[in-house]
C-alpha cells in the first residue's frame, strides 16, 4: 500500500480525556483550527450518471448519482437509512497522528427530515478496504460511528456499532454542541478534525461553516475516543430518520489531510472494473465491463494489444451497450503466444487504461488445469436484515462488519485457488443471490442497477483472475434472479416459479446473459428461446481439451408435482441441446472430453433420516430427460463439471446398472447459504475406501449412481435438523459448512485427469483437500 502525505498538520494540544465535558465543549468552541485547509481532493465525475467516480463505492448503484458536479443520493424512501459512499482510496490507519475530513453538504428536499456526514472507522482495520465499503443501513459489530448534521441543524456523533437496537444511532456527543439553525437550502462545509491526545487515544469535533462565507456557525465535539473506533473505512452517509421517508443530500468538494489517512491511489476504480474472455482455436472474445458512466460521453472502447516491441496498437473498438459492456472479438488469433492487452477509453485520457493478459494456449502439450467455482454470496447474512440470530444452537452470533459475516472480496478463496494457477476458470453458475448483500430489486425500476451491483461485487473480487486467463461463465437460477428455475424455453405458465419460465423482465434477463455470458465461445445455435432470450451452450477447444458446454435449466420442464416422480416424463436439457451434444460427441476422435454444466444430473442428497431426498430443483428431474442426458455424455465418453448442489460430490451417474456410468465432478458452493447432505440411513454397497457416505445409490426419480466422495457440511443433517428454526435449511456461520473451489488437471497426452476439492481457507502448500480427493482417472 502507497502512503502518502498531501498536508502536514500542524501539531496541536488536544483537549484532556479528564476535562469536564462542559470545558471540553467550551475550547472546542474557541480553538480555532491549526491546519490549513484540506486540498486533497478526491475525484468527482462532473458528466450526470450512476457513477459517481474513480475514487468512491456507492450502496447501491441506484442508489446515488452525479449531478452538476455533485454526489446526490438518489433514495430517500422508509426503510433505507444510511445510504453510504465509500471513500475507496482513503482510510483511517491506526497511526497516532492527526487527520482532517472535510466536505460540502446540502439538503435535497429541505421541508423533509434526515441527516447527513461522515461514517468513521468501518471495520476498525480489520476488514479489506473493499469489505468495509459494503457498510450500510444496521450499525453493527466494528461499524464504527458517524459524525451528522440534521436538517434541523443539529450537529452530533452517532454510534453505528451497535449490535442489537441497530437503528438507535446512540448519540455521543459531548454536551454543549452548537447547532446552526435549520439547513433549508443553505450549502454547509462539515470540517471534521481528528486530533491525537494522551494515551494513545483522540478528540473529534465536527465544526459547521457556511459554504459561501467560510464562517464557522456551529460545532460538536467527542472526547476521549479510542483508537479503534478511529481505525478503518471513511465513507459519506445521506440517511431518512429511522423507518420513515426524508430527504437525499447532496456532497461537494469532498478533501482530506493528515497523517493518519492512508491514501492510495490504487485503489481507484474505474471506468472498466473487469474484463472476460475466452479463447477457442482462432477465435478470440473479450468483454470489458464498465461502471454506470455516461454512454453518450463514452459510447466506445478501444482494445489494444502490445507488440514484440513493447508499442501499443489498437486492435478494434466497441460500443458500450446496455448493462455496460463493450464485447470484443477476433476471428484470427493466435492462441500459441501469450499478449498483453488493455482496454482504453477514446479520448478520455483522465481514465487509466485497465491491463490484462491473454494468456497462450498449450494445445495438449501441457498439463491443463481448470479451477471449479459456484455458488457465491459476498456476505453471510443480508446486510438488510436489521437484527443476527442464532440459526441453530451450535452457530456463532455474527458480528455484522466482521470477516465471518462480510466474506467479500473472498481474498482467502482467490489467493488459494490462484495458488495453483489455473489455466482455465469455469464459473458454473449463481455468482451472486438476489437477496445478498441486501434485499433484491429485481421488480424496482432500478432493477438493471440493482442487479449490477450484485455482479460488480462478484467480477470485482475475480476480476485478477478473469483479467488474465481465460473463463466461462454459466448463468444459473440466482443469476436470473430467481430461487429455482425451469426455464421452459422462456414459456411460462403462471406467476410461480413452478409454473415455468423467467419471472422477471425478459430486458433485464437480456441484459444478464450479455454481461455474463457474451465472452464465451459462441453458441451451436443462436436461435433465441421465447422472449427473445439468448442462448449461448456450445463448444471449444482449449490445452487439448474438447469442451461442451450446456444450459441445464435453460429448456428444463416444470415440476408436476401430482404425477409419480419415477415415471414423470420431460426434458431436460432439451432436444436442442441433445442434438448438439450428439454430434459433439463425435467431434475430435481421440481428444478428451469434457461437458461443462450448472447441475449434477442426479439428485444424490438425503434427508435428516439419511433417506433419498425428493428435490425437484436437482437436475435428476425429469428422469427420462436426465437419462437421455447421460446416455449423450456417455457417447462422448467425457467427464462432466458442474456446481449448484453447495455440496462437494464425486460420482458416477449411471443409466441401468451401477457400472455404465459417466463421471460427475460437482464442486463445493464456494459461499452459499442453503446446505445439502448424503448420509445414507444403510450402508451402501461398493463403498470407496470404507467411507459410508458412498457407494451405490438410488435417488427419488429412480435414477441409479455411484458416490465416490463427498464433502458434507461439518455438522449432520440430523443434528442441523433438530435445531433449525427456519423453514429451510439455512446455515450462516462458515465453520460449520465445507465450503471452497474445486481444481481438474488434465493430463491430454496421457489421456488421465485428477479432480481436487479444496476448502476455502486451506493453504494449498501445507494443508490438506476434503476427504476423498484427490481422485485420478483414465479418460
Amino acid at each position: 500500500m502507497q502512503r502518502r502525505r498531501f498536508i502536514q498538520l500542524a501539531a496541536s494540544a488536544g483537549i484532556g480525556a479528564s476535562m469536564a465535558p462542559s470545558l471540553a465543549a467550551m475550547a472546542a468552541a474557541e480553538r480555532k483550527a491549526q491546519v490549513a485547509t484540506p486540498s486533497d481532493f478526491l475525484a468527482i465525475e462532473q458528466n450526470s450518471q450512476t457513477w459517481l467516480g474513480r475514487d468512491f463505492w456507492a450502496n447501491r448503484l441506484q442508489d446515488w448519482q452525479v449531478s452538476n458536479g455533485r454526489i446526490e443520493c438518489a433514495q430517500s424512501d422508509k426503510s433505507y437509512e444510511v445510504r453510504t459512499v465509500s471513500l475507496l482510496t482513503r482510510e483511517l490507519t491506526d497511526a497516532h497522528k492527526p487527520a482532517r475530513i472535510r466536505v460540502t453538504v446540502g439538503a435535497l428536499e429541505p421541508d423533509k427530515a434526515g441527516f447527513c456526514g461522515l461514517l468513521l472507522g468501518v471495520g476498525a482495520g480489520q476488514l479489506d478496504y473493499r469489505a468495509s465499503a459494503l457498510a450500510q443501513r444496521f450499525s453493527g459489530t466494528n461499524g464504527g460511528f458517524m459524525a451528522t448534521l440534521n436538517n434541523q441543524g443539529d450537529l452530533a456523533f452517532q454510534d453505528f456499532s451497535e449490535a442489537t437496537n441497530t437503528l438507535a444511532f446512540e448519540s455521543l456527543t459531548r454536551t454543549g454542541a452548537t447547532p446552526i439553525g435549520a439547513v433549508d437550502h443553505r450549502a454547509i462545509v462539515l470540517d471534521c478534525h481528528i486530533d491525537p491526545v494522551s494515551d494513545g487515544r483522540f478528540d473529534v469535533r465536527l465544526i459547521a461553516l457556511d459554504a459561501k462565507t467560510e464562517r464557522e456557525i456551529g460545532f460538536a465535539v467527542r472526547t476521549n475516543v479510542a483508537a479503534e473506533e478511529l481505525t478503518g473505512g471513511i465513507m459519506l452517509v445521506s440517511s431518512t430518520p429511522a423507518n420513515q421517508p426524508g430527504t437525499g443530500w447532496w456532497f461537494q468538494d469532498v478533501a482530506t489531510a493528515g497523517e493518519k489517512i492512508l491514501v492510495d491511489d490504487k485503489r481507484a476504480e474505474g471506468p472498466v472494473l473487469g474484463c472476460l474472455y475466452s479463447l477457442n482455436q482462432h477465435v478470440m472474445k473479450l468483454t470489458a465491463q464498465f461502471f454506470p458512466l455516461n454512454t453518450q460521453e463514452h459510447p466506445n472502447a478501444e482494445l489494444q494489444l502490445k507488440s514484440t516491441s513493447g508499442e501499443w496498437t489498437t486492435r478494434a473498438f466497441a460500443a458500450i451497450e446496455d448493462g455496460f459492456v463493450a464485447r470484443f472479438r477476433a476471428d484470427d488469433w493466435r492462441t500459441d503466444q501469450a499478449v498483453d492487452y488493455r482496454i482504453v477509453v477514446p479520448g478520455a485520457a483522465k481514465y487509466p487504461p485497465f491491463e490484462g493478459r491473454f494468456r497462450r494456449d498449450s494445445g495438449g502439450t501441457d498439463e491443463l488445469n481448470v479451477g471449479l467455482y459456484s455458488c457465491i454470496i459476498p456476505t453471510a447474512k443480508s446486510l438488510d436484515e436489521g437484527h443476527y440470530k442464532k440459526l441453530i444452537p451450535e452457530e456463532q452470533v455474527l458480528g455484522r462488519y466482521t470477516s465471518d459475516n462480510i466474506f467479500f472480496p473472498h481474498n482467502e478463496l482467490v489467493a488459494n485457488s490462484s495458488s495453483h494457477d489455473p489455466d482455465l476458470c469455469l464459473f458454473v453458475g449463481d455468482q451472486y443471490y438476489e437477496t445478498y448483500p441486501t434485499r433484491y430489486g429485481r421488480d424496482t425500476p432500478q432493477a438493471k442497477l440493482d442487479t449490477l451491483y450484485r455482479w460488480y461485487l462478484w467480477l470485482w473480487a475475480f476480476r485478477d483472475m478473469t483479467r488474465n486467463r481465460p473463463a466461462i461463465v454459466l448463468v444459473d437460477d440466482h443469476d436470473v434472479l430467481q430461487g429455482n428455475l425451469w426455464g421452459n424455453a422462456g414459456v411460462s405458465g403462471g406467476p410461480k416459479e413452478e409454473d415455468g419460465g423467467f419471472k422477471w423482465d425478459v430486458d433485464l434477463m437480456r441484459m444478464v446473459y450479455r454481461v455474463q455470458c457474451s465472452h464465451n465461445p459462441d453458441a451451436y445455435d443462436t436461435t433465441p428461446i421465447n422472449g427473445c432470450i439468448p442462448v449461448y451452450y456450445g463448444s471449444f477447444v482449449y490445452g487439448g481439451v474438447n469442451f461442451a458446454f450446456v444450459e441445464d435449466r435453460k429448456f428444463k420442464t416444470p415440476p408436476d408435482y401430482d404425477s409419480n416422480p419415477l415415471k414423470t416424463a420431460g426434458e431436460l436439457l432439451g432436444k436442442r441441446q441433445e442434438q448438439f451434444l450428439d454430434n459433439w460427441a463425435k467431434s475430435r476422435p481421440g481428444m478428451p472430453k469434457a461437458i461443462i454444466t450448472a447441475s449434477m444430473w442426479g439428485s444424490p442428497q438425503t434427508d435428516e433420516n439419511g433417506q433419498p431426498l425428493l428435490d425437484y430443483d436437482a437436475n435428476g428431474y425429469p428422469p427420462d430427460g436426465r437419462r437421455r442426458a447421460i446416455a449423450l455424455a456417455k457417447k462422448a465418453q467425457a467427464v462432466v463439471l458442474s456446481g449448484d448442489q453447495h455440496l462437494g460430490m464425486l460420482a458416477e451417474q449411471c443409466l441401468d446398472s451401477f457400472d455404465d456410468g459417466v463421471l460427475f465432478f460437482s464442486g463445493p458452493a464456494s459461499a452459499a447459504f442453503w446446505q445439502r447432505w448424503f448420509e445414507p440411513a444403510e450402508a451402501l454397497e461398493h463403498q470407496r475406501d470404507g467411507n459410508r457416505n458412498s457407494g451405490d445409490f438410488v435417488d427419488t426419480f429412480g435414477n441409479k449412481m455411484r458416490v465416490l466422495a463427498v464433502a458434507n457440511p461439518k455438522i449432520s443433517h440430523a443434528d442441523f435438523q433438530d435445531d433449525n428454526t427456519t423453514w429451510g435449511k439455512f446455515l450462516a456461520d462458515r465453520q460449520l459448512k465445507s465450503e471452497g473451489y474445486g481444481l481438474v488437471r488434465f493430463k491430454p497426452a496421457r489421456g488421465e485427469v485428477a479432480f481436487e476439492c479444496w476448502p476455502w481457507d486451506a493453504d494449498p502448500a501445507s494443508d490438506s483437500q476434503f476427504s476423498g480427493w484427490p481422485y485420478h482417472y483414465k479418460l
